[in-house]
């Protein structure tokens, strides 16, 4: 299944129109047989339909998923040997925060070699922590979302108020 049906399927399912499948059909525009594919994750949106989708959409994660080139899904979720309760989610993020935590230190030790005396392997670190540091930005961005969705703020104006401080 297409990672970006999961979001498409429940930014619908708690989208405030009340026939949201209809609706969205007619702004694109596209088939609702055609929606209901993408939802289901048989067919795969474009990236012009995936944008046109989240103009219509009024969730922020699904806002985010198009903006992003995995759509925002949460690794854990989609394992077959973690649970995806609470707890399993805890304890992967801590694993996934200590080993970006190693490459993040081996990475500027690395860094502060000279460039001219830097190895290969030097390279490998650096490279494998530019890699790695997007992530860990979209998965803070994503738990950001989640704590908001789930108290029931408006991220949106988390957003503006961290960008009116910094004047972003």
């Amino acid at each position: 299944m297409y990672k970006e049906a999961v979001q498409l399927d429940l930014a619908l399912k708690s989208s405030k129109f009340k026939s949201p499948l209809t609706k969205l059909a007619h702004e694109i525009p596209a088939s609702k047989a055609s929606i209901s594919r993408w939802r289901q994750g048989l067919r795969k949106m474009d990236n012009d339909t995936l944008k046109r989708t989240a103009k219509f959409v009024d969730d922020w994660f699904y806002h985010y998923s198009a903006a992003r080139e995995d759509y925002g899904i949460i690794s854990f979720l989609q394992s077959k040997r973690i649970r995806t309760d609470l707890f399993a989610a805890s304890v992967s993020q801590e694993k996934e925060e200590s080993d970006r935590k190693q490459i993040q230190q081996v990475a500027f030790e690395s860094a502060a070699v000279p460039k001219e005396q830097r190895t290969q392997q030097d390279w490998h670190n650096i490279d494998a922590y530019s890699k790695e540091f997007p992530e860990e930005i979209g998965s803070e961005i994503t738990e950001l979302l989640s704590f908001c969705k789930y108290v029931g703020i408006d991220p949106k104006d988390v957003i503006d108020t961290f960008n009116q401080k910094l004047g972003g």
